[in-house]
């Protein structure tokens, strides 16, 4: 849905911007930063004269609260949007683009990341033996070999391989007794609050916490444990959510790129070891319920991990939700989508995810190192769930959830053919789509998946009745942190520890 507003900075030219705050009043905490004059926002939500807003254009806290006007002096100004004609809405195709930036997802800006970094150093979180900048400095030789360029052959082995290993037969967990849970081991893969620049933690403050479950997490492509703060710090505090990061990302950009989905899930099975054998025989919290969340194409590694986790500690979560991302054995891109990611990056992310490229534009480009790494976190990460899912396709489902697993879809993406079909044959965004339609996997759709290509997560689940399909009123890149999503997750998840009154 479109901003209920448009607006322009237009006061502060002072003081170097108008002064934002975290909160709807003006008593509440000031962000170290100003909202720049001449800045374009989108109004998120407007009580009297205060508005939240999402930064547009310009320099600024990219979310907060700012005042229209103070002591009679204007401080925004509306400005018009172009109009919409009902129905069809042409715009309003374009806003539901899969590859549109959400609006209310904070996104660290490069001081930011620098600053991250910083402060895990600080806390030992980012230690880089050399060991570890060997292992990276090869891995780095390995994708930028030539040969990455062209379309790998489907290697079975990797994931034949992965599901060989043999588990420790360990017996499963008894009955849990109850009570409040200690808090979980953490490591440098599973990274923590604490750990977060302060203009991090003052637009997403932690509650006290008394965790009756666990919720692990389990990111998309290009995802670190910053993108997933709103979720970690809206929920309820009877709740304790752990978000895994890969190597490269985020907390670990030192660190070894991965060179396949199964080596992901083997480091991802590794850095969470200590927290799951809390849940297990013997364990300090025995039997305790948790819960899986993944996000978009994150749900094939979860279907690793759970795997493993099955074989080797005998642990299953109590439920799992898969949301907006397809199940192991669906590639998200056709055969000539996967060809043109391996050939030519920029190229696929032009068609496949626009945004993402004006993105690396405004970074600078090419030769930009926090640009370049910003595409490589994209285009690498896609390769790695794109080469397994085909792995999948080719075997029958590998693991099997004995629990309710929930898939939660985007009904804004899955809608989007209908969104484009409406517009003019000559508009450049109908072009544009038509052109989407040949590098995606979804048959005769533009869409990354479509609403089949969901419903085969039921083929992973042991019984027909455990598998749940929802639809949520939002889109691919707002799902994550939509409080749509968020009320089924902690609904269920309440139910298992009494929390659901």
């Amino acid at each position: 849905m479109a901003a209920s507003c448009r607006w322009e900075v237009v006061g502060g030219s002072d003081k170097g911007g108008v002064l934002v705050r975290d909160g709807q009043s003006t008593s509440s905490t000031q962000l170290e930063d100003r909202l720049a004059t001449g800045s374009i926002i989108d109004e998120l939500e407007k009580i009297g004269e205060r508005v939240r807003y999402q930064l547009i254009t310009g320099q600024g806290p990219p979310t907060g609260w700012v005042s229209i006007s103070l002591k009679g002096k204007e401080l925004l100004r509306s400005v018009p949007q172009p109009a919409e004609p009902e129905p069809p809405e042409p715009s309003r195709a374009e806003e539901l683009q899969p590859t549109h930036p959400p609006k209310k997802r904070w996104r660290p800006k490069l001081e930011e990341q620098q600053a991250i970094d910083q402060v895990s150093n600080k806390k030992g979180m980012t230690e880089t033996p050399k060991e570890t900048l060997e292992e990276a400095a090869a891995s780095e030789a390995w994708w930028s070999d030539e040969a990455r360029k062209t379309p790998s052959p489907v290697k079975l082995d990797l994931l034949d391989e992965f599901l060989a290993c043999k588990g420790s037969a360990k017996e499963a967990p008894g009955d849990y007794l109850g009570g409040q849970l200690p808090v979980m081991p953490r490591t440098i893969g599973l990274p923590t609050w604490a750990a977060l620049p302060d203009k991090a933690k003052k637009q997403f403050p932690e509650k006290s916490r008394k965790p009756m479950i666990r919720l692990y997490c389990f990111p998309g492509a290009a995802d670190n444990y910053m993108l997933w703060l709103e979720l970690a710090t809206s929920a309820p505090p009877w709740c304790e959510v752990a978000v895994y990061e890969p190597r490269a990302h985020g907390f670990r950009p030192d660190e070894a790129w991965d060179r396949s989905l199964e080596e992901r899930a083997e480091d991802a099975f590794r850095v969470m070891r200590p927290a799951f054998e809390t849940h297990a025989s013997g364990g300090v919290s025995e039997g305790a319920p948790f819960g899986f969340l993944s996000h978009g194409v994150g749900g094939q590694f979860m279907a690793l991990l759970a795997h493993r986790l099955k074989q080797e500690l005998n642990l299953e979560p109590l439920v799992v939700f898969a949301n907006d991302g397809p199940p192991p054995n669906v590639p998200t891109l056709s055969e000539d989508g996967y060809r043109l990611l391996c050939e030519d990056v920029l190229g696929f992310y032009k068609v496949f995810q626009p945004d993402t490229i004006l993105q690396y534009e405004k970074m600078g480009g090419k030769g930009n190192k926090a640009a370049e790494a910003l595409i490589q976190k994209w285009s690498r990460g896609l390769r790695l769930f794109e080469e397994h899912a085909r792995r999948g396709s080719q075997r029958k489902p590998y693991h099997q959830f004995g629990c309710d697993l929930h898939v939660l879809v985007a009904q804004h993406s899955v809608d989007m053919d209908r969104a484009f079909e409406e517009l003019d044959a000559l508009h450049p965004q109908r072009a544009w789509w038509e052109q989407r339609k040949k590098i995606t996997g979804a048959a005769e759709s533009g869409c990354n998946w479509d609403r089949d290509g969901f419903k085969k997560w039921a083929e992973w689940t042991a019984e027909p009745d455990d598998f749940h399909y929802h639809e949520v009123d939002t889109d691919h890149m707002t799902i994550k942190n939509s409080p749509l999503m968020r009320d089924i997750v902690f609904k269920e998840l309440g139910g298992f520890c009494g929390m659901d009154d």
